[in-house]
């Protein structure tokens, strides 16, 4: 139990210190609006 205990903080550490410099940072720049905006009506060109 003590070595799946030590792997899981170890792991998480690595993410936690890795955090920055992946693509996982744009989590924090995803715009929320974007869930609820209206849609985007696209017409044909005549």
């Amino acid at each position: 139990m003590a070595f799946i205990f030590r792997l899981h903080l170890v792991l998480g550490m690595t993410l936690f210190v890795l955090f920055p410099f992946s693509r996982l940072v744009h989590i924090w720049s995803a715009p929320v609006e974007y869930l609820t905006r209206k849609y985007q009506i696209v017409r044909a060109r005549r």
